[in-house]
């Protein structure tokens, strides 16, 4: 599965860091890119949506 997620707060590289980071730490995910331009995340892999959402939860940012 490939999917994208705007989200809500990325206003730079070290904001996107941090969201790639937290999305490698749940199960299934392959892959993440962050796309600072357009405030998106692309995450390959099988893996559930609530504990992508739920991965964002301690930090500043949230899947819009």
């Amino acid at each position: 599965m490939n999917k994208s997620y705007e989200i809500e707060g990325l206003k730079c590289q070290g904001c996107a860091n941090t969201v790639k980071e937290q999305f490698g730490k749940v199960a299934g995910v392959e892959s993440v890119e962050v796309d600072v331009d357009t405030k998106t995340a692309t995450v390959s892999g099988y893996f559930n949506e609530q504990e992508l959402t739920d991965s964002l939860k301690e930090t500043k940012y949230a899947i819009k």
